[in-house]
């Protein structure tokens, strides 16, 4: 049987994976910190070898331009083409992390889904988001097609954010989006008021711990996750729900204020606004590895 292999690159880790031709399981999942691979090329030419591999999907976050991604928090190029050329690959496929993760929800379960808010469905578009390294986003449309986004890195909703997190001034620090929604956000933005650097889990840990800064920095990422949310919500009618990914928010998930959250959400709007909110179901993806998943359900889709 043909073997697969699967990659996911993100900010900090990478993740791979083995699945056979016409198979839709994930296999022999392994986690490596991408700060140990001093080559990648060498590190992806051992792993073709190692398991006799006919075909590699790879998700990466930054943006696809012509089977190209340029990640965005690393100083790595991946190029789809040139990798199938080197390696003598019968399909290589590269895609977006978040364009990968819509893909992953076409054979979810529905124990894999934590609601958040329950809702009533009305179209087939559905918005995907996650707060890790930086803040990805993507809207799966109504032909299955998934369509990533750069929302991270956009600047436009900053400023106001900040008073979720009772900053009243614009530091130069926050400038895009995922300066302020992320889990590197709660990071910088803990130290911003304290004084003490810390990584997201840690401030994930002091609020189990009950400290008061902790709490806060938490409050306002619900508020300001709600609101991001609210308005892509409305900007792409995600009739059919929006869906958020990622170890980090399957950790905060569980202490997260949903009360708050859903008042963020709704906000202030009204009349036909306020009931297209209130129809959008919205929860949380329990499924570890949810790319690895997807970048298989895409192979699958694109071998026939």
């Amino acid at each position: 049987m043909n073997k697969i292999l699967l990659l996911d690159l993100g900010g900090t880790n990478l993740r791979y994976a083995l699945s056979e031709e016409g198979s839709a399981e994930v296999m022999d999942t392994k986690k490596i910190a991408l700060d140990t691979i001093s080559n990648f090329d060498d590190f992806i030419e051992d792993l073709i070898k190692k398991f006799n591999i006919h075909s590699m999907i790879i998700s990466a976050a930054g943006p696809k331009v012509n089977g190209v991604i340029s990640m965005t928090n690393r100083d790595l190029v991946i190029d789809e083409k040139a990798l199938k050329v080197k390696f003598n690959l019968h399909k290589c496929f590269l895609l977006n992390d978040w364009e990968s993760i819509g893909y992953s929800l076409s054979n979810i379960q529905d124990v894999e889904i934590e609601l958040i808010k329950k809702g009533n469905p009305f179209n087939s578009n559905t918005f995907f988001i996650g707060p890790g390294t930086g803040l990805g986003a993507a809207l799966k449309v109504q032909n299955g097609q998934v369509i990533p986004t750069e929302i991270g890195n956009t600047t436009g909703l900053t400023g106001s954010l900040l008073n979720n997190y009772l900053i009243d001034d614009s530091p130069s620090k926050f400038v895009t989006l995922e300066d302020v929604v992320s889990g590197s956000a709660i990071s910088s933005i803990y130290e911003y008021k304290t004084g003490n650097s810390i990584t997201s889990e840690g401030v994930v840990k002091l609020l189990k711990e009950g400290d008061k800064d902790a709490e806060s920095v938490i409050a306002g990422f619900t508020k300001s996750l709600a609101e991001v949310i609210s308005d892509m919500a409305l900007t792409f009618i995600a009739g059919n729900g929006v869906y958020i990914a990622g170890g980090l928010m399957r950790t905060i998930v569980e202490f997260m204020n949903k009360d708050l959250f859903i008042e963020h959400f709704i906000g202030s709007k009204k009349g036909i606004h306020l009931e297209l909110l209130e129809k959008m179901p919205i929860g949380m993806i329990n499924r570890e590895h949810a790319c690895l998943q997807g970048n298989l359900n895409f192979y699958n889709l694109n071998i026939k």
